[in-house]
């Protein structure tokens, strides 16, 4: 599935709606969401070279905004314009995911569409840990720093998350494959050879320890190439909506896929 058609799939997320699209890049992702009907879009990215291209790329109804999607400053002002959050191909390279939900989860926005890669999808929320260079502008990003950790969620840690916030499910499309991701774990060394001072604490991180038996046990019995060293396999849409505006059944992560008892695989029911 192309960007095009899942963000035409959710159209009506963006129709005379104001949008605010995080991490936009170069802007195909705002001229899209415009051309869908948006009232207005607002995109955030922070490498300023390609929101110089974005700006080119994209005419009319529009504002662009070079800046961190992690900071508050910027964003908390956007957020209180909008009425729907995206953000496509980003969660994966964050290190504040928790701080991300915190701003953008607000009362007045009604529905939150995200694409992202899935973490080790077993029923713990546990989030897979690397650190990449921010010298690609497919990486993440930070003012100072050569390296950033990035964290990378599951749907459990998604579900549960947005719960807090007044937010639930209620649709999920999982596709394609990706290579397989680095690694899981950090070493404390590593880690506190690079931290900042406004990174989380070490102990919030994954060490370098194996997973718990429990979690291993329900990857290798439930699922296939889903564990860490394979959870860059697969990429996620999933759309969160605000409990208090929207009328709609969230889905439970359970019923996400379709246990197979006596077989080593899984098959995607949404």
């Amino acid at each position: 599935m192309q960007k095009n058609q899942y963000l035409e799939l959710n159209q009506y997320l963006f129709k005379d709606k104001t949008v605010l699209d995080l991490a936009c890049h170069d802007g195909i992702s705002t001229g899209i969401i415009k051309d869908l009907g948006a009232k207005h879009v607002y995109g955030v990215e922070a490498r300023e070279e390609l929101v110089i291209k974005a700006e080119k790329n994209v005419i009319g109804n529009v504002n662009f905004y070079v800046g961190d999607i992690q900071d508050e400053k910027l964003i908390a002002p956007l957020i209180e314009k909008s009425d729907t959050v995206v953000a496509l191909g980003v969660f994966y390279h964050l290190y504040n995911h928790f701080g991300l939900f915190s701003c953008i989860l607000k009362s007045n926005i009604k529905y939150v569409l995200i694409e992202t890669i899935s973490g080790p999808e077993t029923l713990d929320p546990s989030m897979s840990w690397g650190f990449e260079r921010v010298n690609d502008v497919f990486n993440g990003w930070h003012n100072t720093a050569e390296y950033v950790p990035h964290g990378v969620p599951n749907l459990s840690w998604i579900f549960q998350s947005a719960k807090l916030f007044g937010f639930s499910c209620d649709w999920v499309y999982s596709y394609g494959k990706l290579p397989q991701k680095t690694r899981y774990n950090i070493t404390q060394k590593e880690y506190m050879c690079l931290k900042k001072n406004h990174w989380p604490e070490y102990e919030k991180i994954k060490s370098n320890e194996n997973l718990p038996d429990s979690i291993l046990k329900d990857i290798d019995s439930k699922l296939v190439n889903d564990g860490p060293e394979h959870a860059g396999k697969k990429r996620t849409l999933l759309r969160l909506y605000n409990e208090k505006i929207i009328d709609s059944a969230p889905i439970d992560i359970k019923d996400c896929y379709q246990w197979l008892k006596h077989k080593k695989t899984c098959e995607k029911i949404y």
